[in-house]
């Protein structure tokens, strides 16, 4: 597809290198220009040439550039599912571009956009790009060296679809090397060398982290195929900022695919495979794309197996509206129990609402207080012995550094009671609950809101809970229980607040500060006689 042509190109009917003609624009992007262009060393075949939005005037930086085609090139040539790059140059004014071989297809964003995808179809196409990375990921021989290549841009636009004939659809990855050359060696600033993939990017990528391994490219994974199951991002930004998307990716607690597009139905082992690789740590998430490539051939074999492939036919747009901002308005009209006394005390509850049951926590406290932590840094632990009886503690946390002030929330989960396992599965399966503030002062009402959102980790670790509950045999009494994760909680309070509190810090004055400081203060106690 040609890209229609609003402005003059000072490449389209040229030579490059006296050998490649320019002859149409086919696509363009934030790190460049893509062309159709006939090798006239090789009898005029289609090639397609990627001009860069850079100019190489130092010669160290030039080297470095023809190192990362060559490394593109090795991986093009180990991996089928990897765009074959041929050439390299430099343009009469010294901007660098690549040769690459021509793809007649679409890449994954064109195909989103017009359709839907059935579950065989989106398995094959992860499947495919897993290859991909997996080999890049295993890396090059170069001198005697093995370089492992982390791609660092996956996104919908650098995932390209063929039809061979042959061996039907071939999933293509674009642009192995080039990303990282662009984003570290160009000059560029934090936010140029992101443009066009912020939705994206890793959390640890955001915050300038040198030392990126395949984790970070299994993140851009997990959020590409969200996107491929649901038709939507699982994140919602306030805008496009660099700021906004640092907000959602490092804090904002990603959806289940059902609480985005109802109309998707998967195996709980994809659903589960999903929320691991959008995990904010790294070490939460898969350690390789080997393990990923294990979970889907097991899915498709058990998809197969079960003759249950769900065909999407219907194609209609389906609107997505943030759950939490329609449930939280709900909450605002809710009045206290009259069953409930008028005292500060705590407790869950199943909440009714039109996007369904969600898990809440109600608190009533003095105005001041809810004054003072609406809106402030909070956290959510869940303390547990399921070696000895089925129960947890699940405690929040609100803070307010201002005043160094902390209220601790709390309440026993009782994993043998119905109700108690009903507000953990959900908890699990909506990764949210809303915390509602009543005032002592002005009973009746609900004064305000927040939203609390669970790691993947912890909604993993509640799954894990009912089903071992399921299993368990407890060792010892409900109150024998209480006792000893109360014991638990008091030693884990100082952690808890320090985690809360280092947190806060990172939000409010960026990581690379945050190491900063904790660098200077290293320094200052070495230096110390």
């Amino acid at each position: 597809m040609v890209v229609p042509k609003t402005e003059i190109d000072i490449y389209i009917g040229k030579f490059l290198n006296n050998r490649y003609l320019i002859k149409d624009l086919i696509g363009k992007g934030g790190m460049g220009r893509v062309y159709l262009a006939e090798d006239a060393a090789k009898g005029g075949i289609f090639v397609a040439v990627k001009i860069l939005m850079l100019n190489l005037g130092n010669q160290q930086i030039s080297q470095r550039f023809a190192r990362e085609i060559f490394i593109g090139a090795q991986l093009g040539r180990k991996s089928k599912n990897i765009v074959r790059v041929l050439s390299y140059g430099m343009t009469d004014d010294k901007t660098p571009f690549y040769v690459m071989e021509y793809l007649q297809g679409k890449n994954l964003k064109q195909i989103l956009k017009v359709q839907p995808l059935t579950l065989v179809k989106f398995i094959d196409i992860c499947q495919q790009i897993c290859l991909g990375l997996q080999c890049a990921h295993q890396g090059i021989s170069l001198k005697g060296e093995i370089y492992p290549i982390v791609h660092r841009d996956i996104k919908p636009e650098n995932i390209f679809i063929i039809d061979d004939g042959k061996q039907g659809e071939i999933v293509k990855i674009l642009d192995f090397g080039i990303a990282k050359f662009l984003t570290e060696r160009s000059g560029m600033t934090l936010t140029d060398s992101f443009i066009g993939s912020l939705p994206y990017c890793s959390p640890e990528h955001m915050e300038g982290r040198k030392l990126l391994d395949v984790r970070s490219d299994i993140y851009s994974l997990g959020v590409l195929m969200f996107e491929m199951l649901t038709g939507k991002h699982p994140f919602q930004t306030e805008s496009h900022s660099f700021g906004s998307w640092y907000q959602a990716h490092r804090f904002q607690a990603p959806p289940t695919p059902e609480q985005v597009n109802p109309e998707v139905k998967i195996p709980q082992a994809l659903k589960k495979l999903l929320l691991t690789c959008l995990a904010k740590e790294v070490t939460e998430r898969p350690q390789t794309i080997s393990q990923i490539l294990v979970v889907l051939e097991k899915i498709k074999r058990q998809t197969v197996r079960d003759a249950a492939i769900e065909s999407s036919s219907d194609s209609s747009p389906v609107t997505l509206v943030p759950v939490t901002s329609i449930s939280e308005k709900e909450c605002l009209q809710k009045t206290w129990p009259k069953n409930k006394p008028i005292a500060s005390i705590g407790f869950p509850h199943l909440l009714h609402t039109t996007q369904g049951v969600i898990p809440t926590f109600w608190a009533m406290l003095p105005k001041q207080e809810i004054n003072n932590f609406s809106d402030k840094y909070h956290t959510t632990e869940f303390i547990d012995k399921m070696n000895l009886y089925p129960m947890l503690l699940w405690v929040t946390v609100l803070y307010n550094a201002q005043f160094s002030l902390t209220k601790w929330l709390s309440y026993f989960l009782d994993l043998k009671d119905n109700r108690g396992q009903r507000i953990a599965k959900l908890l699990a399966d909506r990764g949210y609950y809303h915390l509602l503030f009543f005032a002592l002062e002005e009973p009746t009402q609900c004064a305000n809101v927040m939203t609390l959102t669970l790691t993947a980790k912890q909604r993993q670790q509640l799954a894990d809970w009912l089903e071992i509950e399921e299993k368990s045999h407890e060792a010892i009494a409900s109150d024998q229980a209480k006792t000893i994760l109360k014991s638990e909680y008091q030693k884990l309070k100082s952690e808890i607040l320090q985690k809360l509190v280092e947190k806060q810090q990172i939000a409010k004055i960026g990581f690379r500060a945050w190491l900063s400081q904790i660098f200077d203060k290293l320094l200052q106690i070495l230096s110390r006689p």
